[in-house]
């Protein structure tokens, strides 16, 4: 491993201080998410920094050097509950502990760098002298196995692998189209075919950054139409909460504002079905959407993602990403799965084993009945 060095940034100062290294660093890592970005979790850590009596969330950013230059950043929130200085617990986890706001939660790294990731977990756990921490880590699948093998002091409670599903486009509609699966290819067909027939016209309007400030209420409207939507994949609405628009429009107006895109779907003149995404350097990064409940007999989803596909195609993008979670809305068009692995950890002592998995007990009633809520567009304050 190349010799690198740990600095540990705990100041808001700090942390906007590495902001020229944070910026270069995007350019020069591969398949860049939102989420990594300096942008993201400037704002993450804006809207959602919690600073209560009993439980605070102190910055505790992982940035590595070799010598000046800035080669991978780690994002993390040191989470203490107890009274001031006070506390018997603590959960060191990256940024994004929101309801499925930050869909990847990875640290950023120069691809030469990422075996330094394993360093910073080494040196957080030997930072372990009382009391219980317990230490997530969200890292690429190929990653996840020799960083546990490098932290060998860290006992492993639970992983779940969580897939990424990426569409490579090539550079014709027609040519891609025509190496489709035959079900998306006929679903496709009905689309177009059932707007025809109804004498109905269809265009696709791309908005990127400012100008999208004034789609945002027709498409949180749409996103909530989505949401309780009946005969379809069940999902919440995600945007029925303050803080999260303006988490949302925050970004809109930073320094990554022109790589935020509204995808919007007109039939005739109604704006029927809009979609979120970021234009990365490498892909297209298709975000949250909302539709009209009333136009669905048209599939207009499925005819914004083909619309969408064809206009990334026209701007050059090689792929686009089709983001988190199987469903078969992402894999009936084909793409590659590249899989993450989210871990939590506590320093292998037994005691802390044993307190870690009660208190991960507790935690997943807490987030069964969190889910339960937002869907019925309630939420309960983050874990």
């Amino acid at each position: 491993m190349r010799a690198v060095t740990v600095r540990w940034i705990t100041s808001e100062a700090d942390l906007h201080g590495l902001e020229a290294g944070w910026r270069a660093l995007e350019l020069r890592v591969p398949g860049l998410l939102p989420f990594q970005t300096y942008d993201w979790n400037v704002c993450w850590w804006r809207h959602f920094a919690r600073n209560a009596v009993w439980i605070k969330d102190n910055l505790l950013i992982a940035a590595v050097f070799d010598q000046q230059m800035l080669v991978a950043v780690m994002p993390l929130v040191n989470t203490r509950l107890g009274h001031r200085d006070y506390h018997l617990y603590r959960n060191i986890r990256p940024f994004g502990a929101d309801p499925n706001l930050t869909e990847l939660r990875v640290p950023l790294a120069d691809p030469a760098y990422t075996e330094a990731l394993a360093l910073v977990w080494d040196q957080l756990a030997e930072r372990e002298t009382f009391g219980l921490t317990e230490f997530q880590m969200v890292l690429p699948a190929a990653l996840t196995a020799s960083t546990l093998e490098h932290t060998p002091h860290l006992h492993l409670l639970s992983q779940r692998t969580i897939p990424n599903f990426i569409v490579e486009l090539g550079d014709d509609w027609e040519q891609f189209r025509s190496g489709l699966k035959r079900n998306i290819k006929e679903s496709l067909r009905r689309c177009y075919n059932s707007l025809k027939r109804d004498e109905l016209s269809h265009r696709l309007e791309v908005l990127r950054g400012e100008q999208i400030m004034a789609v945002l209420p027709r498409f949180y409207a749409l996103h909530g139409m989505r949401a309780s939507a009946e005969d379809t994949i069940s999902h919440p609405d995600y945007f029925c909460v303050e803080r999260h628009r303006r988490l949302i429009e925050d970004m809109i107006a930073s320094g990554s504002a022109q790589r935020c895109c509204m995808l919007v779907l007109y039939v005739g003149e109604q704006a029927v079905a809009m979609r979120l995404a970021f234009a990365m350097p490498d892909e297209l990064y298709l975000y949250y959407s909302g539709y009209d409940l009333a136009y669905s007999r048209y599939s207009v989803m499925t005819t914004l993602v083909a619309e969408t596909m064809k206009w990334a195609i026209e701007q050059g993008y090689r792929r686009v990403n089709l983001s988190v979670g199987e469903d078969v809305s992402k894999t009936r068009w084909g793409p590659q799965e590249v899989c993450y692995q989210e871990v939590q950890c506590v320093p292998n002592a037994g005691w802390r084993i044993a307190m870690a998995r009660s208190m991960n007990a507790v935690r997943s009633a807490r987030r069964k009945l969190r889910a339960k809520r937002l869907q019925n567009n309630e939420i309960l304050p983050v874990a």
